[in-house]
């Protein structure tokens, strides 16, 4: 465990993952300590980024289309196909990986209309000779 990662803070820690919302009031209360020493504890573990970011999650039902593309580079050197890949709408992440295929894209697309599009454009492309795409039914 982290120094930061005391037993208080691994449940103040769980309890904000399980409710990012939780008042720190609520907090203190499970752990039992006052509102400001939580607080303090809170603003360590997120200067020290154990804690990066609070996030909402939001019902598969109405979030976007997340997908998945493998692509395999059409030459050499890779990164004219790169930069292009990540400029296009919608995709989140490029990263270039070794084994069969050359990139994996994340993309987060508001329709499944707007993901085909994306896989026309990759597919169509001269910088592209191949590719794959899966959308993401969950996460976990």
């Amino acid at each position: 465990m982290s120094p930061d990662i005391d037993p208080t803070n691994a449940k103040i820690l769980a309890l904000l993952q399980a409710n990012a919302r939780m008042s720190v009031s609520a907090i203190g209360k499970s752990v039992h300590l006052s509102r400001q020493a939580v607080q303090e504890r809170i603003s360590r573990l997120e200067q020290s980024g154990v804690i990066r970011g609070y996030r909402a999650e939001v019902s598969e039902a109405a979030g976007p289309v997340q997908a998945v593309l493998t692509i395999k580079i059409a030459d050499r050197p890779c990164a004219p196909a790169l930069e292009w890949l990540a400029g296009l709408t919608g995709v989140t992440s490029v990263m270039s990986v070794s084994g069969d295929s050359d990139a994996v894209v994340l993309a987060s697309l508001p329709s499944l209309e707007a993901l085909s599009r994306l896989n026309d454009a990759v597919a169509t492309s001269p910088l592209i000779s191949a590719q794959q795409s899966q959308i993401i039914l969950r996460r976990y």
